[in-house]
């Protein structure tokens, strides 16, 4: 598939062109329409708008589409309306215009070493920690997250055996939740990390410790730039967890499969840390990626645009701590 085409079989790129639509046909910055009129306020966005439209107000929308994934239930209406063939046909020119516009340019960029941040949010200032945040070696952290997902995976085999229609949630992310895997976002000029804006299903945090993170050495990255290359990972370092993500990938993708999730212990001897490009998180997340080498399939769930986990610490180094806080008007500005 051709970048469009893999936006537009994503809910999460179909959401960002309508909500960059919207804004253009609002006027207001706003992402809502009246479901009624789907149809006839995107076909009637005039695309030159889209190339005017600065760094921000595009991360504005996506921060919208991101906010909204919900990976452990049902498509919302919204998704249902996006997901339509006719609703695709008139979202592709949006998407075709945002792609090839100036603010899209580094979309396919694999991680930016030298520009990268680290951030912990926080509700309020008395939330705030006042201790110093130091980078630990990663250790046994991977292989406790595996010793717990082979557990959490056998309680939901006991629980099948017991009940093979049970629809008991479990978890339903596909990341490196790992004690001391770190994360950074890249910074951009007109926000200082991108993880303060795109964060899925977001909590309303109100402020933030953000550091700058110097990346020493040459860490190998493994870059998701499409679902080929999220196949990719997990077929070469599967996991099973067919019990334990039946229901929630049930729910989101409406089908069943034997699951796989990638075996980090078995990616961190391979690569230091994996990045999904911000066309990744466009293409990748919510929606079923047959596997080759495995007899079944995967979802990538839980992963932020443009987010770096670090499966090896040994290669970063913090710089000066700053404070934002996050405005009413939405935005965020240092403390």
């Amino acid at each position: 598939m051709d970048a469009v085409a893999l936006m537009m079989n994503s809910p999460r790129g179909r959401h960002f062109c309508a909500n960059i639509g919207y804004a253009c046909s609002n006027g207001d910055g706003s992402y809502r329409s009246l479901r009624r009129n789907v149809l006839d306020v995107l076909a009637k966005v005039d695309v030159r708008a889209i190339e005017q439209l600065p760094e921000i107000e595009i991360l504005n929308a996506l921060a919208y589409a991101v906010d909204c994934a919900q990976y452990w239930q049902p498509p919302d209406e919204e998704d249902i309306v996006f997901a339509r063939p006719e609703t695709v046909a008139v979202l592709k020119p949006i998407a075709e215009t945002l792609l090839a516009s100036a603010g899209a340019s580094w979309w396919t960029e694999p991680v930016d070493l030298a520009n990268q941040r680290l951030v912990q949010k926080f509700d309020s200032t008395r939330d705030v920690a006042e201790l110093p945040l130091l980078i630990h070696p990663v250790d046994d952290g991977l292989q406790r997250w595996r010793e717990r997902a082979l557990a959490q995976e056998a309680k939901f085999v006991e629980y099948l055996i017991e009940d093979p229609n049970s629809h008991v949630g479990s978890e339903w992310w596909s990341i490196p939740l790992a004690d001391r895997v770190y994360r950074t976002t890249r910074s951009r000029e007109c926000v200082e990390a991108m993880d303060l804006m795109l964060e899925e299903d977001g909590f309303g945090w109100g402020h933030a410790r953000i550091w700058p993170v110097q990346v020493q050495g040459t860490p190998r990255v493994y870059e998701i730039t499409s679902p080929a290359d999220w196949a990719h990972l997990v077929d070469t370092y599967p996991l099973a967890v067919p019990a334990s993500r039946r229901s929630e990938w049930h729910y989101t993708t409406g089908q069943y499969h034997d699951w796989f999730i990638p075996d980090w212990t078995g990616v961190v001897a391979d690569y230091d840390a994996v990045h999904l490009t911000m066309m990744g998180y466009l293409s990748t997340p919510g929606i079923t990626i047959p596997l080759t080498k495995q007899p079944g399939a995967t979802v990538l769930a839980g992963w932020d645009p443009d987010q770096t986990y670090w499966l090896n610490n040994d290669f970063l180094a913090l710089g000066d701590m700053g404070i934002w806080c996050h405005s009413p008007d939405g935005s965020w500005a240092p403390a």
